[in-house]
């Protein structure tokens, strides 16, 4: 078999490929070299997608055995593309942006996640972008118990939607002037940055109603297995603290730069080197 035919029988049905961009092209290329290795005709076209961060692949031939053969084929580069990043190849894993998955590498997880900002001239910038300026503000509202906020101005009917799960989002909120909000709002909206504690986890005056809002982590005692599962209360901070330094989901790295919560003056490290190591040998 020429490789010079299998080469442009690649190069024919890369565009047969409906994905976000070219980071997949070599994988899907390897895939379409193994097919022809195990006899699909090359006269006939293969069609695939990204679907919900994987390469989604659908072949079939009259030939059962090669069929069998072919299944696994694609589901073997269905799998691999979940450890690829989309936009350009390098090593990544299956992320959510504004509620879609994709696999992407920490540099564009990090560029493609909408970050919200406020400058000193009161305009919302949001993903590099001025959305909106706080002074044109007629009126604001929050959704699921304070986790999406929309505000609205004179110049449009649509409010700008704004999530807990981006940075700086609660600095957002409580920017926003409270007399905005429905009167039944504001004193919920006031009791959580009046109310905020101390997070012991994270180090962050973030701690509301017994759960972070910048960690995520309950405090200790919150739940039955945290007398059940661990020795005391600083065994239980000290492994919550090595999985946000191991930031296996790379939220560290996204809210570095997240002001919505003022840092703990005497917050304490539990865990050290070693400590770390022998956590992490389970896990990797």
């Amino acid at each position: 078999m020429e490789q010079g035919g299998i080469s442009h029988f690649i190069e024919r049905n890369l565009k047969n490929f409906s994905v976000n961009s070219t980071g997949w092209s070599d994988l899907i290329g390897k895939m379409l070299s193994e097919m022809v290795i195990a006899g699909w005709n090359m006269e006939y076209d293969v069609f695939g997608k990204e679907k919900s961060g994987e390469l989604c692949c659908s072949i079939y031939s009259e030939n059962e055995e090669l069929n069998i053969v072919l299944k696994k084929i694609t589901e073997k580069y269905s799998e691999l593309s979940q450890k690829v990043c989309e936009i350009c190849g390098a090593v990544g894993k299956k992320r959510t942006i504004d509620s879609w998955q994709t696999t992407l590498c920490v540099h564009h997880f990090l560029e493609q996640k909408p970050t919200i900002d406020i400058d000193k001239e009161q305009n919302v910038i949001y993903g590099n972008t001025i959305a909106l300026n706080l002074k044109n503000l007629v009126k604001a509202e929050v959704e699921f118990d304070l986790k999406q906020l929309n505000l609205y101005t004179k110049e449009t009917d649509e409010p700008f939607c704004f999530s807990w799960q981006e940075s700086n989002y609660y600095l957002l909120l409580k920017t926003v002037s409270l007399h905005l909000f429905p009167e039944d709002i504001q004193p919920k909206i006031s009791d959580l940055f009046q109310n905020l504690k101390d997070c012991e986890i994270c180090g962050y005056k973030a701690l509301y109603h017994h759960s972070c809002l910048r960690c995520y982590n309950e405090s200790w005692g919150t739940c039955e297995y945290h007398r059940t599962d661990y020795e005391d209360k600083s065994d239980y901070i000290k492994e919550c603290q090595m999985d946000i330094f191991i930031d296996e989901d790379d939220e560290e790295k996204y809210f570095k730069n997240d002001r919505s919560f003022e840092k703990t003056p005497d917050y304490q490290i539990l865990f050290t080197a070693s400590d770390l190591q022998e956590y992490e040998k389970p896990l990797f």
